[in-house]
């Protein structure tokens, strides 16, 4: 049976887009397990007839608000924590002793730089770039600017190899990060914000009932007893906005 052409576009992008980066893939997933999660809460509550439309209306908007903050919170703490641990590997602020090792076999054999620092092959401007571009373009590097054919392509194949090191384990300190910040934003940042703005809901809807039950009561308790006088005529319509006091 031929795989649909729809299926094997989705499979190259799911490949394209996170073979390499696992840690993007489990942010991602996370944050539509909260959408779901959500959907079909706020689905029971809009199928269940156990529940009255006077509690649905407290209900409804506490849960959209919930699912607002859990989805927001998951997705930009996590996604925020993965960033900067792909900023601090990008850097060179944190490289393992193999991806070191790796960066430092393309360099020339009769290269002068310190042997204990893989930065000092590159200039201070290149240094500046992420790693991940320097070594895909390692036959721009400064040191290859003199190599011939035969050179740069023996370059390529040490800049490769180390760029699959430094990939690897790029990939892994991602997936590491986005486990650590999805504990850290589903267990503690995301519920304390999500009290927070549920409470000032709750009180925004409560208020709102009040008022409507006290317009029900003043308009119940004026228009619903028995008629005035004749000569009150006047105050039969009265309620609670036509601004008289008494």
């Amino acid at each position: 049976m031929a795989v649909p052409n729809f299926l094997k576009q989705f499979n190259q992008y799911m490949f394209d887009q996170y073979s390499k980066d696992g840690g993007k893939l489990l942010i991602h997933m996370g944050a539509a397990g909260w959408v779901f999660s959500s959907l079909a809460q706020i689905g029971m509550l809009l199928g269940d007839k156990s529940i009255d439309k006077k509690e649905k209306k407290f209900l409804l908007p506490q849960e959209s608000v919930d699912a607002v903050v859990n989805v927001l919170m998951s997705y930009s703490v996590c996604d925020l924590i993965k960033r900067g641990g792909d900023h601090f590997v990008e850097n060179g602020k944190f490289v393992t002793d193999k991806v070191a090792k790796d960066i430092l076999a393309i360099a020339p054999k009769n290269a002068n730089f310190d042997k204990n620092n893989w930065k000092d092959i590159f200039t201070k401007e290149e240094q500046k770039t992420k790693i991940s571009k320097l070594l895909e373009n390692s036959d721009k590097l400064d040191f290859a600017k003199n190599f011939n054919e035969s050179e740069k392509k023996v370059l390529k194949e040490a800049a490769q190899k180390a760029l699959n090191t430094f990939e690897n384990h790029k990939n892994n300190v991602g997936v590491v990060t986005a486990i650590a910040s999805s504990i850290l934003a589903c267990n503690l940042i995301t519920p304390y914000v999500r009290n927070k703005v549920a409470s000032k809901v709750q009180k925004k809807l409560q208020h709102n009932e009040d008022v409507e039950i006290r317009k029900q009561q003043i308009s119940k308790n004026i228009t619903m007893k028995g008629p005035l006088p004749t000569s009150f005529k006047a105050f039969n319509n009265y309620n609670t906005f036509s601004g008289l006091k008494i």
